[in-house]
């Protein structure tokens, strides 16, 4: 087995990048073969920076990079894509440049900040969702930058790094930092330490974010359009799910701790995108582990009863990037019929 980094050798390494002769630094972090990555999270920590240059630090992989970036005129957050790549989700407030993502932001130096980047493959149409996002230690909080699409790909992430770079204006550009822990997590869902440190695994709760309180409200205008246009049926709400009942069952009502049997499709509310559905049988469940918005509105259901719900991003996966089909921010819908409830256990 391969080592897991060629030549990051401490959590104190610091290093400085200078504009002549060179501008650039890349710590290539080799990853074994057997894991398949599809996360990548570093904790960096920026000591020094010329104010008068311009500079950034943060990680990539072979596709993608996210940095701190301090411009001419401001500092600012960059999720950094190939030109064919197509924008599907964005943070509040962000920009399109070209290529990037660009978020205004006064960063600050010696201040601890966590960089992710995500990934989400699709094999059978070939294409993976890439997602940027960085968690701010004054607020407390994540901030989706923003998703891209690339076609022709769908595999794991490959060669994440950990960069800096810098560029000579009018004085000597320069930029140094601290990293702290480095992580990768694999499709088993097993995170893995690039340090090889005894350390707890990253906690990243992406519920709420940020933006999502403004989020929230954005998407709830969206839906309530659409029914006030009537390009929607679905019109009752419980706990922030709109539903309606399309056929009533006769069979006892749904409990929250029972585990259901069901029929569903699940598609997006914008474009009507089928991004997942049950075949000739049924598919059975425990509702209390499915996302908040089904454990919100199944419960209104009979058994025996059809059910549609219009479930806002924040009762659904919000920012996470899980599955290749469903973006960030997506308000989902599903069509279910409850065809058994059993107690659970």
């Amino acid at each position: 087995m391969r080592p897991y980094l060629l030549l990051l050798l401490s959590i104190g390494f610091v290093f400085s990048v200078k504009a002549a002769p060179e501008t650039d630094s890349t710590i290539l972090l080799q990853l074994p073969d057997s894991i398949k990555a599809i996360q990548f999270h570093a904790e960096i920590n920026v000591q020094q920076l010329n104010p008068n240059g311009q500079a950034s630090a943060g990680i990539s992989t072979d596709l993608v990079k996210l940095s701190l970036e301090n411009g001419r005129i401001s500092k600012h957050i960059a999720f950094t894509f190939p030109a064919q790549a197509k924008v599907v989700a964005q943070g509040l407030n962000t920009e399109i440049k070209k290529n990037r993502i660009v978020w205004a932001y006064n960063w600050n130096k010696q201040e601890n900040y966590k960089l992710l980047i995500s990934i989400a493959g699709d094999s059978a149409e070939n294409f993976v969702l890439y997602s940027g996002y960085i968690w701010l230690p004054v607020e407390n909080k994540w901030k989706l930058l923003g998703t891209c699409r690339i076609e022709g790909t769908w595999s794991t992430i490959k060669d994440p790094a950990i960069f800096t770079s810098a560029k000579k204006i009018k004085e000597e550009g320069k930029i140094s930092l601290t990293n702290g822990a480095v992580w990768v997590q694999g499709r088993n869902n097993r995170w893995y330490n690039l340090l090889g440190e005894s350390k707890i695994n990253p906690m990243i709760n992406l519920y709420p974010h940020l933006d999502s309180l403004v989020q929230a409200q954005n998407e709830i205008q969206l839906i309530e359009k659409a029914i006030s246009d009537e390009k929607t049926d679905t019109r009752k709400n419980t706990g922030g799910v709109y539903y309606s009942i399309l056929s009533e069952g006769t069979g006892r009502q749904v409990a929250l701790t029972d585990t259901v049997t069901v029929y569903y499709k699940g598609y997006l509310f914008d474009d009507g995108l089928v991004f997942d559905k049950t075949g000739e049988k049924p598919a059975t469940f425990p509702l209390n582990r499915l996302i908040r918005g089904w454990q919100l509105a199944v419960p209104m259901a009979k058994v025996g009863s059809r059910i549609k719900l219009v479930i806002p991003s924040g009762l659904g996966y919000s920012i996470r990037t899980r599955a290749a089909k469903i973006p960030p921010n997506s308000i989902l819908v599903f069509e279910i019929e409850v065809v058994d409830a059993k107690p659970g256990t």
